[in-house]
């Protein structure tokens, strides 16, 4: 499948999302990250070959950027992470001023936090804008995370943070069970995790425990950590 008709898809899948529930960024959950689950990486997870990334892109070019899992030897393994532009996602740069054809920036991808383990990237520079039609896609992969079960892989979206401390923002996220992989429209930069949250409901009970909704079984994409069944 070509970039293009990946992201048309993916297009497809939160256009559902958004109007089967209502979801967007405007009235997508806010979280403290003390509220937040961030997947973590198992401890026996291998190591990323390099902990960030670094590549061109320019106005009327697509460009993509991978960090990957080491294999054995220490090349190129399982894919961790992927960030994709088309040739027309490049809009404006953090001062408003708009990408002239053929004008390029360096883009960097990174762990936030190499000395955790939280599924948690840094994208880089900060402030650039997106053309809102041709978004910049993120791909985030779970294979490697420690305790996803069905329930959570039911919950789990991409999260945005805009500094460290802030709060963190559900964001539209399609989730791709047979892949073990999450994928979201980006229309600017900053700190997205693999999370999910858990609802409390009050229960007067002593025993009571911290529940969410079920969303069901079956479906095979979660959209905004809710499940969107697709014919």
């Amino acid at each position: 499948m070509t970039i293009h008709s990946r992201r048309r898809s993916l297009a497809l899948i939160l256009l559902v999302g958004v109007l089967a529930i209502g979801c967007s960024d405007s009235t997508a959950p806010s979280r403290p990250q003390s509220d937040l689950n961030i997947l973590q990486l198992l401890p026996t997870a291998p190591p990323l070959v390099q902990n960030s990334v670094s590549f061109q892109a320019c106005q009327g070019q697509g460009a993509e950027g991978r960090l990957f899992f080491q294999s054995n030897g220490g090349v190129e393994g399982d894919e961790f992470a992927r960030l994709t532009f088309d040739g027309n996602s490049l809009s404006a740069k953090a001062d408003g001023t708009p990408f002239t054809p053929g004008e390029c920036i360096t883009i960097t991808m990174s762990l936030a936090d190499p000395q955790s383990r939280d599924l948690l990237v840094q994208l880089e520079p900060s402030g650039l804008r997106f053309d809102a039609n041709h978004p910049v896609q993120l791909r985030l992969d779970y294979g490697e995370a420690e305790g996803v079960d069905s329930d959570i892989e039911n919950r789990i979206a991409i999260w945005r943070q805009e500094a460290a401390g802030d709060p963190f923002v559900q964001i539209g996220s399609a989730v791709l069970k047979d892949q073990r992989k999450v994928e979201a429209n980006l229309v600017g930069f900053s700190r997205y995790a693999l999370a999910y949250w858990t609802e409390r409901v009050h229960d007067p009970r002593p025993d009571a425990r911290a529940c969410s909704p079920n969303p069901g079984a079956g479906a095979q994409r979660t959209v905004c950590g809710r499940a969107a069944h697709l014919s």
